[in-house]
């Protein structure tokens, strides 16, 4: 018979165990990664537990056949023990999966058997919480793997027991002290030959353990309360027990909740993310850490949500920070030291920020920054394969995240875009011109005289002329050398995600103009990246549009919104109609509020928010659509100005005035003998491939001044976002 005292920690599994899981099926205790703890919601104030730990999932077995039930007192298996982590900024500690907890605990029990005249093995780490980080199970601490940091390193605890409210363990010293009094007095003993203690009225002592600040009272095997010292705890006892009250104290329990199983591990990677920060990572150093932190929580509670297959298919991304900021010296200090005095805080700010946009754009810094990005992607990537080696066997895909200015380097990169290279191709071939018709290039004056009447002279110019074309021939190829070594990555990227990019302005300003048979890898090769994301916020004044750089018409189309995480019935975005703007005109030049016509911006706006057009929506919050105070307006009523068609509107008419003219054209030389047909190589383009530009919707309650100031630094955080990120590394969610 078995007895209702039975714990997890003596083998027992009862009826009526406190495992409140233990009626979920047994899928769910197969796919233990679908469930989340209940220190692992959502709005934990944790602020990575959601993605790099589940704390284990209510994940229990009724029978184990290795383990048969046992009523006696043993000793704790590997199961029931667990193991937890807890960062500088925590308060709380937090359970490592059964699959890390298990490991982890097989290596301190290994070393426990080593003598200590006896040379220590080899102290290999134990890679956790998802590949990210390593345990060092002798100095009890676990650092992450790709990035540094001390706020990111955690110390580890072995937990035996545990406070029963929230499973918190008991401090490692006090724990190995209980255990040591527990397994003397009840190692061994049968569990039944312990009465059960009553539930109303003073309650035997079976052993008694004082400390310091505290003591422990059993009960029973499995009876263990903790009742502290302090003196705000003797006065409620002393008040419980005039009143006849039982004692309030802390219910201890011997074992985790749950135990661990090595099924209970994270699937293996299928596509890898590199998130690419932009300005300001000087002034914040490790920001991008914490982004990406931020970035890969919310991508996991939009996929436990509401792609839970991801964990039955076995597939995962990971996001790796890369920070190149950091790293570089630049002029070292040479502008803080031109720096005015005078509001020094703000200023400091800039060169801190948007200094960096300076420095990228000089020819003396741009290649030290970008060789830097490239490096830091290069070695993550190696240090990535080495400790995953069936990453790239396996097909898997790699692809970028990059910010503000991380991504207009992230594509140069990619391209292989460097001015200075462009400048000696320029060069070189002014020199080959020059060697093949030196006619064409006038000699000067001076060579002139100084060659008259000297033929030797002019043997001599003319040898180190083809000396120079030879040179400049060999540098040429010198440096394509280099740039096919150095410029492209050792992987093929897959995605590239600009978010709040200013991307389309440098192009622009590098002579990159829109052209009748436009194509996207007019900007981006598809050999070089399969596909090209240009994801922004309405009010980011950084980003700006990629699409009318390559067809100007779409100059009048508008972006595709990016769809709500909790929306319900999204049309795929492949099949979303592509909508324009309405065209709109100013009343006055005396800077009025604009004048909108009924399909004009507010189309747009409720467009933006999820609504059709025809409905007004909120008024936008716009500076430029805030109406001026008017006294005169509130004593006269103002004359109505009836809507005149714009300059926009008249060609869009005339174009279909000519379109109807084109057809009839048609019409009469289709029913003639003879018809021309257009080439389709004169033919223009009129649609892109794929749609490229894509904005934030706006929220209900959105300010335009705020957002102004926030959006540019408020996409890591944004569910929205996550889940359009997660869609298209992995098309087939979006299709089911």
């Amino acid at each position: 018979m078995m007895s209702e005292f039975g714990s997890l920690g003596d083998g027992i599994f009862s009826s009526n165990s406190r495992h409140s899981s233990s009626s979920r099926s047994s899928s769910d205790r197969l796919y233990p990664s679908l469930f989340e703890s209940d220190e692992d919601s959502p709005d934990s104030d944790c602020f990575s537990t959601v993605s790099e730990s589940r704390s284990t999932p209510p994940l229990t077995r009724q029978k184990n056949l290795l383990y048969p039930v046992n009523e006696e007192v043993d000793h704790l298996r590997p199961e029931e023990v667990r193991w937890l982590y807890k960062s500088k900024t925590d308060k709380k500690w937090h359970a490592f999966i059964g699959y890390d907890s298990l490991r982890i605990e097989c290596r301190f029990r290994a070393l426990q058997t080593i003598d200590e005249d006896e040379d220590i093995i080899d102290n290999d780490v134990i890679s956790v919480r998802g590949g990210l980080y390593e345990v060092d199970v002798v100095l009890k601490t676990c650092k992450p793997v790709y990035w540094s940091g001390d706020l990111d390193e955690s110390e580890i605890t072995r937990g035996l027991w545990f406070y029963e409210q929230d499973w918190q363990p008991l401090e490692e010293d006090y724990s190995q002290q209980l255990e040591a009094e527990h397994m003397s007095k009840f190692l061994g003993r049968r569990l039944d030959d312990f009465v059960p203690s009553p539930l109303k009225g003073k309650k035997p002592v079976i052993l008694l353990l004082k400390f310091e600040w505290f003591y422990v009272e059993w009960n029973g095997p499995n009876d263990v309360y903790l009742y502290s010292e302090s003196m705000s705890s003797k006065f409620a006892r002393a008040v419980g027990n005039k009143l006849g009250l039982q004692r309030a104290g802390s219910r201890l329990q011997r074992g985790y909740r749950y135990e661990a199983v090595m099924d209970d591990k994270p699937p293996d990677i299928t596509h890898l993310v590199f998130v690419v920060h932009g300005i300001g990572q000087k002034m914040d150093t490790g920001s991008i850490v914490k982004s990406c932190i931020e970035l890969r929580e919310k991508c996991v509670i939009i996929k436990n949500k509401t792609f839970p297959q991801l964990d039955y298919d076995n597939k995962r991304a990971e996001f790796l920070p890369v920070e190149w900021r950091s790293s570089l010296t630049l002029d070292g200090d040479t502008v803080d030291s031109i720096t005015p005095n005078k509001m020094l805080g703000f200023r400091s700010i800039l060169n801190s920020s948007a200094m960096d946009i300076l420095y990228y754009t000089s020819p003396l810094y741009r290649s030290e920054i970008t060789q830097s990005l490239q490096t830091q992607i290069n070695q993550l990537f190696d240090k990535f394969c080495a400790k995953n080696p069936y990453f790239m066997p396996s097909g898997g895909k790699i692809s970028v995240v990059a910010h503000s200015l991380g991504a207009v380097i992230t594509y140069d990169i990619l391209t292989g875009w460097n001015p200075i290279t462009l400048y000696d191709q320029l060069v070189s071939k002014v020199i080959s011109q020059e060697a093949i018709h030196p006619s064409t290039i006038p000699e000067k004056d001076e060579e002139k005289e100084q060659a008259q009447g000297s033929d030797e002279l002019l043997n001599e110019l003319n040898e180190a002329k083809k000396r120079v074309i030879e040179l400049e021939t060999l540098l040429t190829g010198v440096h394509d050398k280099q740039n096919s070594a150095n410029s492209a990555l050792k992987f093929h990227v897959d995605n590239l995600f600009c978010v709040g990019s200013p991307l389309a302005v440098f192009l622009a300003l590098r002579g990159v103009r829109p052209t009748p048979k436009g194509t996207i890898d007019h900007i981006l090769p598809q050999s070089v990246c399969k596909r090209l994301f240009n994801l922004y916020h309405p009010y980011d004044p950084v980003a700006y549009r990629i699409e009318p750089l390559i067809l100007k018409h779409y100059t009048t189309v508008m972006p595709l919104p990016i769809h709500k995480y909790d929306a319900a019935n999204k049309v795929p975005y492949q099949t979303m109609k592509t909508k324009a703007y309405a065209a709109f005109e100013s009343t006055s030049r005396s800077g009025s509020m604009e004048k909108l016509t009924e399909k004009g911006d507010k189309a747009d706006t409720s467009s933006m928010n999820g609504t059709e057009p025809e409905v007004t929506g909120s008024a936008d919050t716009s500076p430029s659509r805030q109406p001026r105070f008017s006294f005169i307006g509130h004593l006269f009523k103002k004359k109505e100005i009836k809507d005149q068609m714009s300059a926009e509107l008249k060609n869009l008419e005339k174009m279909e005035k000519e379109g109807e003219e084109i057809e009839l054209t048609f019409d009469k030389q289709s029913r003639s003998v003879s018809m021309t047909v257009l080439p389709v190589e004169q033919a223009e383009q009129t649609d892109l491939e794929y749609r490229i530009d894509y904005q934030i919707r706006l929220g209900n309650f959105t300010n335009s001044y705020i957002s102004l100031l926030t959006s540019h630094t408020s996409y890591w955080g944004n569910k929205d976002l996550a889940y359009f990120i997660l869609t298209h590394l992995f098309p087939g969610l979006e299709d089911s």
